[in-house]
């Protein structure tokens, strides 16, 4: 379950110490995962799971982007459409020939 972190007042707390990445690994270890499956379980159990936090899910050395959308621990794509928010090549025809056809 994320949690909406919204809702309270945290205080600020200055971070004065400077950070250098020394090798080829995430800051935190739940920012990258190795299946959708993980970051699913993640997102929808860890109670440091937070609701707009961003996740990597890297598979066959390739990254794809997600958020956690809600407090059920949805995660959403970033960066573009889901493959259901795409036209079809029928429907963008459709669209053209009632602009232009018109």
């Amino acid at each position: 379950m994320a949690v909406d972190n919204t809702k309270k007042s945290y205080p600020f707390m200055e971070f004065p110490l400077s950070m250098a990445r020394q090798d080829a690994f995430p800051l935190d270890k739940t920012t990258v995962f190795q299946s959708l499956e993980a970051a699913q379980t993640y997102a929808q159990t860890d109670p440091t799971a937070y609701v707009g936090q961003h996740l990597s899910v890297v598979v066959d050395g390739v990254s794809t982007p997600y958020h956690i959308k809600n407090t059920g621990g949805t995660l959403e794509p970033l960066g573009g459409a889901s493959s259901e928010d795409i036209a079809t090549d029928e429907e963008i025809q459709a669209m053209l020939s009632e602009v232009f056809d018109a």
